[in-house]
């Protein structure tokens, strides 16, 4: 799955952090769990066709998501990446290059993990349904020793509780962090666009002060926030990056 955001691998919070080129200013305020925290008035889909993963050689989806994930995982001292949603984890085939000595597992279902278990040398393919899984079948360790990665995916879905009850529980059985991305709607289309997104597999999309309170409502601290490049054509700063970890806790603390 994809979508927009950092060009950098620095910390993204704090009183320099960037803030939103928003295309306008809200007149309202954001919503409630109801609505997935999305201002009153906008439209999301009711269902998407299956998102297929093909690769796009010409263009590089949300290109500084993975390598930021892997700064974190240097940083924190984990050495396995469990990326949920991977499609046909393309941006994993390029960090497994890079940490040959790393672990690397792959969450999705259908034709795309499929695809994975087919074509890739390297990895753990764990099929799962993102909107109705409660737990990965994981061995405790590799748990522990992980990063999580979930980049722009969470549109795609009709609920998406599931799958950030699925993340929140992960950190809570030791994983170090978890790298979020998703794209921006104020940096796209404004604030308060009627919806559904112009792409038809997205269900919706958030402004990144309603992603964030999504977050702090299912349980996430939010320890950095920002936003990073869509692709690498355009360059445009168009998609959340978020590094979030277990409410209450340090990054790493868990």
């Amino acid at each position: 799955m994809h979508a927009d955001t950092t060009t950098t691998s620095q910390p993204l919070t704090g009183p320099d952090a960037p803030l939103p080129p928003a295309l306008s200013e809200s007149s309202q305020p954001i919503g409630g769990p109801e609505s997935f925290f999305i201002r009153c008035g906008y439209r999301s889909r009711s269902e998407v066709e299956y998102f297929l993963d093909e690769t796009d050689d010409t263009v590089t989806w949300q290109p500084d998501v993975y390598p930021y994930a892997a700064e974190r995982a240097k940083e924190l001292g984990r050495d396995v990446v469990i990326d949920i949603g991977c499609g046909q984890a393309g941006k994993l085939a390029s960090l497994a290059a890079e940490h040959p000595d790393w672990t690397f597992v792959g969450v999705d279902f259908g034709d795309n993990l499929r695809w994975c278990h087919d074509n890739h040398p390297f990895g753990q393919w764990v099929e799962a349904d993102l909107e109705s899984a409660e737990r990965l079948p994981l061995d405790p360790d590799l748990v522990r020793r992980s990063v999580v990665i979930c980049s722009d995916v969470i549109e795609h879905l009709v609920d998406p509780a599931p799958a950030l009850s699925l993340i929140l529980g992960l950190l809570r059985e030791g994983s170090a962090a978890a790298v979020l991305s998703t794209p921006a709607r104020e940096c796209r289309s404004g604030y308060d666009t009627p919806g559904p997104p112009r792409n038809p597999s997205h269900v919706r999309e958030w402004a990144s002060d309603e992603f964030q309170a999504l977050l702090r409502a299912s349980g996430f601290e939010i320890h950095d926030a920002g936003l990073t490049r869509s692709d690498d054509a355009s360059n445009g700063l168009s998609t959340q990056l978020l590094l979030v970890g277990v409410g209450g806790t340090e990054v790493g603390e868990q």
